[in-house]
């Protein structure tokens, strides 16, 4: 439902904070600028949370939150700001979070999280490492969610070197038996070549989701491992974990590449009975093992159908 002049007044009334709510134009009040400038002094920082997590759609009800919340003198409270941080950073205006992550008088770890979660998703990945070892040498109290930022960043960057230095510093503290800790170091160091510590790593996790199997896997494949990656497909479905689409491209690499015709129709029974038939990802991959095998015509014959109808939904969504 579009955010309008009559929602935002019944919220304020509800709240028992006397509005004087106005739209900025004359035109019907459905999706209009609502002005917040006459709202009360003294309102308590959970009103503006709220209200944050209502109506973060546009900019400019964020920045007319933010004003109420300079306004009311609780823009010390470090969950607003990080609420905030957030809500200017999905909207994309990564400079109005880094003002109010800036104006923090002091800083705490949801905050410092905020901001790191806001460069991942605007792309600066280069300023998470940054903020990483601001907050190790401030003594700012770091958790496993900027843990996952920290490796998350360092994987898009391929910086090996910020990005072991985070290992050891996650490593010694523990942090890698955080099942999305331990998964983003996994697929760090396999990005970066260390394959032997991500084993190690992988090995002493305590709980491995697909992700985490898919980037050890995925590792073996790209090193040419085959049969070390076979072995993993097999440990991972013996432990009941259901394969993705990520994982079964990369069996399917690992068929193709290695040669192993038994191997490939095998892969390809497994991908019918996981009902990934029609998945256009999965169905590239079939195409390359089969080349690779020498058997691109036994995959038209036998699927042909089923291309032409993953091709016409790509051509239909694009």
């Amino acid at each position: 439902m579009p955010l309008s002049y009559f929602h935002l007044r019944d919220t304020f009334l509800k709240a028992r904070i006397p509005c004087s709510c106005r739209c900025i134009c004359n035109a019907t009040p459905s999706p209009t600028f609502v002005s917040l400038h006459h709202a009360p002094f003294n309102q308590p920082p959970s009103i503006f949370s709220s209200l944050l997590h209502q109506f973060s759609n546009t900019l400019i009800h964020v920045k007319s939150t933010h004003a109420q919340i300079i306004k009311n003198w609780v823009s010390t409270e470090n969950f607003l700001a990080a609420k905030l941080i957030r809500a200017y950073c999905d909207l994309g205006f990564l400079g109005h979070a880094r003002k109010v992550f800036d104006q923090c008088s002091l800083l705490e770890t949801t905050v410092c999280n905020a901001m790191m979660a806001g460069f991942l998703r605007n792309q600066q990945h280069m300023e998470v490492p940054k903020l990483f070892k601001m907050m190790v040498s401030g003594d700012i109290e770091i958790d496993s969610y900027t843990c996952m930022f920290s490796l998350k960043a360092c994987s898009s960057m391929l910086d090996n070197e910020i990005g072991m230095e985070i290992v050891r510093t996650v490593f010694g503290r523990g942090f890698y038996l955080h099942p999305y800790v331990g998964s983003s170091m996994v697929n760090f160091l396999v990005k970066c070549g260390y394959l032997d510590d991500a084993r190690k790593v992988f090995d002493g996790m305590p709980e491995k989701d697909v992700v985490c199997w898919n980037s050890i896997i995925g590792g073996y494949v790209r090193e040419g491992l085959f049969k070390e990656a076979i072995q993993m497909f097999l440990e991972m479905v013996g432990c009941g974990i259901r394969p993705s689409p990520v994982t079964m491209a990369s069996l399917l690499k690992a068929s193709g590449e290695s040669g192993l015709k038994k191997l490939g129709t095998c892969a390809h029974s497994c991908v019918l009975a996981l009902g990934m038939g029609n998945d256009v990802f999965v169905l590239t991959s079939l195409v390359d093992m089969y080349s690779n095998l020498g058997l691109a015509e036994k995959l038209w014959a036998s699927t042909k159908a089923t291309l032409m109808r993953a091709l016409i939904n790509v051509a239909n969504v694009t």
